[in-house]
């Protein structure tokens, strides 16, 4: 067995999952109103910062304290994992004898 074949792919299920996690965990505390001066949604909120950034346009029109459903966040929790999948579907198609 190759590489790509065990450790590749648990690999990237992890590291999806880790994300996934993160970011629903994001997406719950501002659910929740979580205080943004707990050290631990400050480490939160600076690791799942930049997954959001670019759809951080809209937020614009959202409160910036109190509980806030962000859509950059939803939005981000739902096409990570779509992403991986299409990753893993390309990558694992059977490939044509040369």
């Amino acid at each position: 067995m190759h590489i790509r074949d065990t450790i590749l792919p648990r690999l990237l299920a992890w590291v999806i999952g880790a994300l996934e996690a993160l970011l629903l965990a994001r997406l719950l505390a501002r659910l929740l109103a979580a205080r943004p001066d707990n050290p631990t949604f400050v480490g939160l909120y600076a690791v799942t910062g930049p997954l959001v950034a670019p759809l951080a346009a809209l937020d614009l029109g959202q409160p910036r304290f109190g509980a806030v459903l962000e859509l950059s966040t939803l939005l981000t929790a739902i096409a990570v994992p779509l992403l991986a999948l299409l990753f893993w579907r390309l990558r694992m198609r059977p490939r044509r004898p040369v």
